[in-house]
């Protein structure tokens, strides 16, 4: 193992053992959004299209519900705009927060572009800000951190990035394409925090790469599976309905793969023995076709996409997953993978 990976790994467990702990059982509810990216409003704000969705769905759907809300970083994105700015902008978002707040049932985690927020007196803001966070279910454990722990660039330039963002990017209107638009750099801290997890026979949930992980998979490697689960129901059934999923699943994974060229390749995404259930990763609310977001409730873990079907009614019409309409509005909420908690675990402590 290189120096640097060593320095890192005990950055992580210096972070998992001053954690702070959270005891769910099998009548608590989860939810966890990271990637925010809270702005001023304005045209740079990346929060802005998706404000509305996210918004009403916390507010109808998550705190009517009584879940446990978790913000795993980079909720204010405090390296292009000022806390009070972003405040003043996004009271209404501020007051659910402070909803959850009340009823002890808010967990707010820093990440690299509200890493400020570390420095500040807890008392001067509305709610504190944790490092990570350990769930703990049926003694088994689940640590949270926002993911730019696991890069030892991210926390020594960290400061040079910010300032380029607020004083350069920013007035220019340039976009923040960082870690999120790398598909290396992904991986690299996936990578870590993966095997991290798979040592320590737990599970990790992150964001920060904005890339949603179910069980260590991404988008394209659930494809693949899914590929070759219909291929053994064909040689059985013959079906025509299969044959067609295939294809339609096979285009998909194409316009991935033209869309990402330099897309790292492994039989097992992060060279394992067996393929460890132990990464999960949370996605973003700035989504172009919605946001992502994990769940656990009733002992299953869940990952779930939101969407507005004004911007994007593709996922009104998939066969693989069925989307819920929320209300009578236009928002729907779609889950695209499920597992019981308990069966991840039991592979986790097997395998590991």
């Amino acid at each position: 193992m290189k120096v640097t990976n060593k320095l890192v790994y005990t950055q992580l467990e210096k972070l998992y053992q001053e954690a702070t702990t959270l005891h769910i059982g099998r009548e608590d509810k989860v939810v966890i959004f990271s990637d925010l990216h809270m702005g001023n409003g304005g045209s740079n704000d990346d929060f802005k299209p998706n404000s509305h969705l996210f918004t009403y769905a916390l507010e109808n759907h998550y705190l009517n519900k009584s879940f446990n809300l978790i913000l795993n970083g980079d909720i204010e994105e405090l390296q292009k705009f000022k806390l009070k700015k972003i405040h003043e902008q996004w009271k209404k978002v501020i007051e659910i927060f402070k909803e959850f707040h009340k009823k002890g049932k808010l967990f707010k985690t820093v990440g690299n572009h509200d890493l400020q927020l570390s420095l500040i007196n807890q008392d001067k803001l509305p709610f504190p800000t944790l490092e990570s966070l350990k769930l703990i279910f049926e003694e088994q454990e689940m640590f949270i951190f926002h993911g730019h722990q696991a890069s030892k660039k991210y926390q020594k330039h960290n400061q040079l990035v910010g300032f380029t963002l607020k004083y350069f990017a920013n007035p220019l209107r340039i976009k923040n394409y960082s870690v999120s638009h790398d598909s290396r750099k992904q991986y690299k801290i996936e990578k870590i925090a993966y095997h991290y997890a798979a040592y320590k026979k737990i599970i990790a949930i992150i964001g920060h790469t904005h890339r949603p992980l179910f069980e260590s998979m991404d988008k394209k490697d659930r494809i693949r599976f899914k590929i070759e689960q219909l291929c053994r129901d064909y040689a059985k059934t013959k079906s025509d309905y299969t044959a067609n999923a295939i294809k339609a699943l096979k285009q998909g994974l194409r316009k991935i793969y033209k869309r990402e060229p330099g897309y790292i390749q492994n039989p097992f995404m992060y060279n394992s023995l067996f393929h460890l259930p132990t990464l999960f990763n949370s996605g973003t609310v700035i989504g172009k076709r919605g946001m992502t977001c994990l769940e656990i409730e009733n002992g299953k873990i869940s990952l779930v996409h939101w969407f507005d079907k004004k911007i994007s009614k593709k996922y009104l019409k998939s066969d693989e997953v069925k989307s819920t309409q929320l209300d009578n509005t236009d928002y729907y909420r779609m889950v695209i993978n499920t597992d019981d908690l308990n069966y991840i675990f039991t592979r986790v402590k097997l395998l590991s």
